[in-house]
């Protein structure tokens, strides 16, 4: 009888329990719970440690149960670093000076609008020690430029590594029209030059545009400016000069313009050889032995101003006028590696000439190197593409 009456009363003690389906309650594993609003939160980064970031880095922001309202960010002076935000990423207009710091101001959005709003956040980072290294595009602008005239890209610092070079030359754009056949070429560490396979056609419009800011040079030094330029190429103007026959011949649009006597360098002066381009134009120059390793004092040191002056060598070539040389000019070479001519021709070919323009030398045993001056057409064809570095 006693377990009978067990029986019966689990029974009657099961059927007072409230049914899982009863509208008067819940069952404990069905019980639902209102989850408590998380605010956002932000995890800024870089390609490299926030406290060596590189001048070619962007800054990636993540961010968790909300997203990014506002982004300002600030050099050691307190001034706004100009910058574009895409898809969670911010780009500098201008690449990170190395060896400064930068303060990031972000605002964040709570993904839960019923979350009061989240305070700014600052983040402070600062770039890797080291330099920046400009690249200028030279005679850029020039609207008569000489059929000679390469692409010119001056580095302040040398860029000795190949594969930084090749980085370099990848990241150039260039528009020639009429199309033309050409190829970059180092004539030195600092020295980048475009030139097509052979003169310029008279007419050519350039253009070129270099997206390296921030490319690295060395391993402390990296570029921090993109560059864009473009000249154009005027008339075919080539001036050709005869050491031996002491004349000087000009070519315009291929037919000879004018001939004129003239008188280059003496013995231990010669006037050097080879295909040379007109660098600057000065109408008034004042030229020093010194420079080219005279000394005052010396019998074959001199100081004097001269007109109408066209260098052609960074070794202190020119071509001017030289009244005092008259009586020599298409008789013998006086000079100290200058091509001297009287003053009304002197007058006529700097009017004519152009930066750009060819200057043919031949007849000396004295041979122009390229780094002399704008070398690049020293090498045939087959050589300047060996100077390219991709």
């Amino acid at each position: 009888m006693l377990t009978a009456s067990a029986l019966v009363s689990g029974a009657v003690i099961a059927g007072c329990a409230p049914s899982p389906d009863s509208p008067n309650g819940r069952s404990a594993d069905k019980e639902t719970q209102t989850p408590t609003p998380t605010p956002a939160s932000l995890n800024l980064s870089a390609e490299h440690p926030l406290t060596e970031v590189e001048p070619g880095d962007s800054l990636t922001f993540t961010v968790t149960n909300g997203s990014v309202d506002k982004i300002t960010v600030t050099n050691a002076d307190k001034e706004d670093v100009e910058g574009t935000f895409t898809d969670g990423v911010w780009k500098p207009k201008h690449p990170f000076r190395p060896s400064r710091s930068y303060e990031v101001h972000t605002t964040l959005a709570n993904a839960d609008p019923s979350l009061p709003a989240p305070k700014p956040l600052v983040t402070s980072i600062s770039t890797v020690k080291g330099e920046g290294n400009a690249g200028n595009i030279l005679y850029e602008g020039m609207d008569d430029a000489g059929i000679g005239m390469p692409v010119i890209i001056l580095f302040n610092h040398d860029v000795v590594d190949k594969d930084k070079r090749a980085t370099i030359e990848k990241a150039m754009t260039i528009e020639v029209s009429p199309e033309q056949e050409g190829s970059w070429g180092w004539l030195d560490g600092t020295h980048l030059m475009w030139r097509p396979k052979q003169y310029w056609k008279p007419g050519t419009k350039v253009s070129v545009k270099g997206d390296f800011g921030g490319l690295k040079t060395a391993s402390n030094r990296w570029l921090l400016n993109n560059l864009t330029g473009k000249f154009n190429i005027g008339k075919s103007r080539v001036v050709k000069i005869s050491t031996s026959d002491h004349r000087l011949d000009v070519f315009i649009d291929g037919k000879k313009a004018r001939s004129m006597p003239c008188t280059t360098g003496k013995s231990g002066f010669i006037t050097r050889s080879g295909t040379k381009v007109i660098i600057e134009r000065e109408a008034d120059k004042v030229m020093d032995a010194s420079t080219i390793g005279i000394s005052p004092g010396s019998s074959e040191y001199y100081n004097l101003e001269v007109k109408w002056a066209l260098r052609i060598t960074y070794t202190g070539e020119f071509i001017h006028a030289a009244p005092w040389s008259s009586r020599s000019q298409g008789r013998a070479n006086v000079s100290h590696g200058c091509v001297g001519l009287a003053t009304d021709d002197a007058k006529w070919l700097f009017k004519t000439c152009r930066a750009g323009d060819i200057v043919e030398t031949t007849g000396s045993n004295r041979h122009f190197k390229p780094e002399e001056g704008i070398g690049c057409w020293v090498y045939d064809w087959a050589g300047w593409q060996k100077l390219s570095a991709v």
